[in-house]
């Protein structure tokens, strides 16, 4: 790496190495190499939390003054930011997808740490687009080096690197020597038999979070879903209670005492809720337990432990990322409960047990990435375990244990899984081997917007080139959000 920038050349170099092996000191020497050489550095976080801990690694380093930049700063903060970019006085910028888009002088360093982050696209708000990708092209409009960092690089990376399109270096041990965490799979349904419910934990993790306790060593349980109840579902006729605006459940937060909508804010009292087929409302019965239960219930089984729940419902407020993550550094608190904000990047030394609850809620998404997405999330949410002076375990829930991507995510088996995938992906034309374009089509009437996409699709079948594939219009996954009806073509 350091070769590549004394070149002075444009190239794309994919670090892959294992979970706690050390590439975020990769990073700094390698910015202590471009300060050395008088160029400037963009460092690209998905999270904001991990900002916090990135932060005090560079302020411990660089004795210069480093910018933060991220969607929560004010107008006055990111003015500040800017002026000192502008004029040369900050050579260094860390943040989220937008920082790479700062103005940095004698810009030769760019770094996106865990490249695969879906977080670094931006689609939501025009202009969309994915910031590692905006990194690799202001890379080289800028003769400047690109660094990808990850444990379970995206395939299109991966793949590139294989095909030595980029260059590769590889970490295959932790830093300290340490082993990987011992991962343990816990069939979910015989969990299920036992309680003659469905069991939110299983006596496996409970006994091991008591045994965390006793010991003084922290534990770190991750669920990709907040909120107390995930849904509300007739009990008469299997109906789901939705959004009025958008094809989404509402979730129950039992803080607030209300349902609402992560999509549009929507809220409504659960005690007026009631079934919108059967207009039933005795019937109406709250299922899939989000993270806010699970605090609820690990205060209740563990009545001495301190608990601290990270979600985007316990960080909305400025500032609220940095505390959680500065009372769990500094031992202040026995278990973090947390979505997918938890899952990257974030070094606690005596987190020694990792408890995945429900390994399944990522499966069954429709979505050609899905199984690469939950390879990644089950794999860096394990990698949390283990990273200090003790030894890790993880304790893995499913209900579907057969599954491929369970047993390769539980080894961290990142090159079996990819050449097992890449197979079907070359077998149904999807990324790397092809490109796909996705048109969204949206409207407040559903039968003016079925009646567009069918004229569009006509017109694109009419126009297209001989090597494109056009597949007919059809809804979206997500078939109305804010109001709008939804469609594409691919």
């Amino acid at each position: 790496i350091t070769t590549k920038l004394d070149e002075k050349t444009f190239h794309t170099e994919l670090l892959f190495g294992v979970t706690g092996s050390g590439k975020t000191e990769v990073y700094l020497q390698a910015i202590h190499k471009a300060r050395s050489m008088g160029l400037g550095v963009v460092f690209l976080v998905p999270e904001i939390a991990l900002t916090t801990q990135t932060i005090e690694r560079l302020l411990s380093r660089f004795s210069e003054q480093i910018a933060v930049l991220h969607h929560r700063l004010s107008d006055g903060e990111r003015f500040d930011a800017y002026r000192g970019i502008l004029s040369g006085k900050i050579s260094i910028v860390i943040g989220a997808r937008s920082a790479i888009f700062a103005p940095v002088q004698n810009l030769g360093l760019i770094i996106v740490d865990e490249e695969q982050d879906g977080s670094f696209k931006q689609t939501e708000e025009m202009p969309c687009y994915n910031a590692r990708d905006v990194a690799i092209v202001r890379a080289k409009n800028l003769n400047a080096l690109c660094i990808l960092g990850s444990a379970t690089p995206c395939f299109e990376t991966y793949y590139n690197a294989e095909n030595l399109k980029y260059g590769q270096s590889t970490l295959t041990l932790r830093a300290k020597q340490n082993p990987l965490p011992d991962v343990k799979i816990v069939d979910m349904r015989h969990e299920d038999d036992k309680k003659k419910c469905r069991a939110l934990f299983s006596d496996l993790l409970l006994e091991k979070i008591e045994d965390r306790l006793k010991k003084g060593e922290q534990t770190l349980l991750f669920l990709n879903r907040r909120g107390f109840f995930k849904c509300q579902i007739c009990t008469s006729c299997n109906e789901t209670l939705k959004c009025d605006q958008c094809d989404v459940c509402l979730t129950y937060h039992k803080g607030e005492n209300i349902l609402a909508c992560h999509l549009c804010g929507f809220t409504q009292d659960p005690q007026k809720a009631f079934c919108k087929k059967c207009c039933s409302r005795e019937t109406m019965r709250f299922q899939g337990p989000g993270t806010e239960q699970v605090e609820r219930a690990l205060k209740a089984l563990f009545k001495e432990a301190r608990v601290l729940r990270m979600d985007r419902d316990t960080t909305r407020h400025k500032g609220s990322h940095d505390a959680l993550y500065r009372e769990f550094k500094s031992q202040k608190a026995d278990i973090l409960i947390g979505t997918q904000m938890i899952a990257k990047g974030l070094d606690f030394p005596l987190v020694t047990l990792v408890g995945i609850l429900n390994a399944d809620s990522m499966l069954h998404i429709p979505d050609f990435r899905s199984q690469e997405n939950a390879f990644q999330l089950l794999s860096q949410v394990s990698g949390r375990a283990g990273r200090g002076d003790f030894p890790g375990e993880v304790i893995l829930q499913t209900r579907l244990p057969e599954y491929p991507v369970i047993h390769h995510a539980s080894k961290e088996d990142y090159k079996t899984f990819f050449h097992e995938e890449i197979i079907l992906r070359k077998q149904f034309h999807y990324p790397p081997f092809k490109k796909l374009c996705r048109i969204v089509l949206q409207s407040s009437e559903s039968t003016l917007l079925d009646q567009f996409g069918a004229y569009l699709t006509h017109l694109f079948e009419k126009t297209r080139e001989t090597d494109v594939d056009i597949l007919p219009y059809t809804l979206c996954g997500l078939t109305k959000a804010k109001g709008q009806h939804r469609g594409q073509i691919l």
